[in-house]
């Protein structure tokens, strides 16, 4: 075979079986990835709870919410330092990070957020709030106050639901926040959470709608008659394989124990990940 014969079939080779280029060897190739995205990090829902919306795309992955807050027209969430804003009136919302808008409206937004925090709320000129010993009522505006539930542990949450009030508290005996109700003003009290797992990481109970909505370790669970059954709603955030980096070198992230805390504004529900706490 001549030195032509050669050249033809080596052409041949070539073009029926390129050889794959490598990285360096073809700097025209680009591999085209974007930034790492945000997912299960806070999901939405406008259907009482029926269905659920990851809305969490546009915000930096693996950040530890560490506060959210349901404005007028924008909803608020701090992870970190920053804190990241969208509408809350769109389907689909877009975040975007505190950058050159007035700094006011970011602190003015989480500065109501700590106040609801605090957990008092107020019922017919009656308050009820939580304390280190359980959850208390005072008919004086906070003058003189007297523990209405006391379980042996700290009160976690108040809410206004329709006719009454809700509460969480824990319980030194079970080993677990339980769940209350009262319909007289918070004179009187009664459980309801018998029907769900006992836990220590209950974290929010909530009502849109006709229903009862909490965050569970097992779950988002929703209740339409007040407690007597909880249905699962949404699976838990291990389920969704969450995971947050280390906040700092001298205060690690080390809980693995996650839950969804919740939130609602008009019927909309928002449920954001982060750490079930004790």
């Amino acid at each position: 075979m001549n030195f032509l014969d050669l050249s033809l079939l080596y052409v041949t080779v070539i073009i029926l079986f390129p050889v794959p280029a490598s990285e360096s060897s073809a700097p025209f190739r680009s591999k085209i990835s974007g930034p790492p995205v945000a997912t299960n990090i806070i999901y939405q829902s406008k259907d009482n709870g029926n269905t659920w919306q990851d809305i969490s795309y546009g915000l930096p992955l693996n950040e530890l919410p560490q506060d959210f807050f349901v404005a007028k027209s924008e909803i608020y969430l701090r992870l970190g330092a920053s804190t990241y804003y969208s509408k809350n009136d769109i389907s689909s919302p877009v975040w975007e990070k505190e950058r050159d808008r007035n700094p006011q409206m970011s602190s003015i937004a989480l500065k109501n957020s700590a106040m609801r925090a605090q957990n008092v709320v107020e019922s017919n000129g009656i308050v009820i709030a939580t304390g280190q010993r359980g959850i208390r009522r005072s008919t004086d505006n906070g003058e003189h106050w007297e523990w209405v539930i006391r379980e042996g542990g700290v009160g976690i949450a108040v809410e206004k639901i329709d006719g009454g009030l809700a509460a969480i508290s824990c319980n030194t005996t079970t080993m677990s926040r339980r769940i209350h109700v009262s319909m007289d003003d918070g004179m009187t009290w009664k459980a309801i959470s018998d029907g769900l797992r006992p836990t220590l990481f209950i974290t929010s109970i909530k009502q849109v709608g006709k229903y009862l909505i909490c965050g569970h370790p097992d779950g988002i669970f929703r209740s339409s008659d007040m407690g007597k059954t909880w249905d699962m709603v949404h699976p838990s955030v291990e389920n969704r394989d969450v995971k947050f980096r280390t906040t700092s070198n001298s205060d690690p992230f080390e809980d693995h124990r996650k839950v969804f805390k919740i939130h609602v504004s008009g019927n909309t529900v928002y449920a954001v990940a982060g750490s079930a706490g004790c």
